[in-house]
């Protein structure tokens, strides 16, 4: 009930409530949105625009129903929940009283989901309305695109597309009509030109927030294809790859007294000094500052 405007339609409204923090990360195809929400009650009805998943996490009261197609779908007092809701998907929400409880709501334009998936010779992709998804993969995923969301993508809009992008193909391969066509992504890695080229992109770009469509069109491969692809090459998927170099930058960074913890950081990519010191630290063991005393 909290997604990002311009998605949905929104039939009729009479939600009120109280959303503790909402944030968002966007990029070209799609939108991801996580809300903490103190509480909630009332009624609307709303049409979806684009393929629509969300994900629920409840920790407080929870007594709410939702019509749709003829059916009624109820999820009181459950830890969890999780649905997907095709475009044109008409949904009347009868929220009794919900406290305590955040959601991810990821929308994603048809196009974004054909190319995606390799699919781009349709012109529809039928995927299931579905309620009350349980996979556990798709929690998992779920979980890191929401904790991205919350921190405003700390680790960069590559990671969390990529996250998208898996949980995306696991709902096509298990709900969608041409789940038997999908490709599986087993081939072998890049061809030596296309790693060379996006490689050299990502490198020229390390102050700038990449988006895993941008890198994988400098490839002329779909957002999917690319990552798996990029992994079997490298070792590592694209965004640890991208991570190594921004931290190799920063060490040289690091090295030149006149430059602030806060101005090495944004050189390399990253929106603040916390983001900063996380990445750092994971690839080197230490905080920047710990490392610059070290090699000073």
């Amino acid at each position: 009930m909290f997604s990002a405007p311009g998605h949905r339609d929104t039939l009729w409204s009479e939600v009120k409530g109280t959303v503790v923090q909402s944030r968002q990360i966007a990029w070209q195809g799609g939108t991801a949105a996580a809300h903490r929400i103190g509480r909630v009650s009332g009624n609307a009805a709303v049409r979806t625009q684009t393929l629509e998943l969300q994900f629920s996490w409840n920790s407080g009261f929870v007594e709410a129903d939702a019509h749709s197609t003829r059916r009624v779908h109820g999820y009181k007092n459950r830890p969890r929940y999780g649905l997907v809701l095709p475009p044109e998907t008409e949904v009347e929400f009868r929220i009794v009283e919900k406290s305590n409880y955040k959601f991810l709501s990821i929308e994603l334009d048809p196009d974004y989901v054909l190319r995606v998936s390799e699919l781009q010779h349709l012109r529809f992709l039928g995927i299931a309305e579905t309620w009350d998804y349980s996979h556990a993969l798709t929690w998992q995923l779920a979980q890191a695109i929401c904790e991205e969301c919350e921190s405003g993508a700390r680790q960069g809009l590559l990671y969390a597309e990529a996250a998208i992008t898996l949980l995306l193909l696991h709902i096509v391969r298990h709900l969608s009509d041409r789940s038997h066509t999908l490709k599986h992504f087993r081939r072998g890695g890049l061809a030596p030109g296309v790693l060379r080229r996006t490689c050299e992109y990502m490198a020229s770009r390390l102050a700038e927030d990449l988006s895993l469509s941008e890198v994988a069109d400098v490839g002329g491969l779909s957002p999917g294809h690319f990552s798996f692809a990029f992994k079997r090459s490298m070792g590592v998927p694209p965004h640890a790859w991208l991570r190594r170099q921004r931290i190799e930058r920063a060490k040289d960074l690091l090295r030149s007294p006149e430059l602030n913890l806060a101005s090495v950081s944004a050189a390399v990519g990253y929106a603040n000094q916390s983001a900063f010191g996380v990445a750092f630290k994971k690839e080197t063991g230490v905080s920047p500052a710990g490392w610059r005393r070290a090699h000073w």
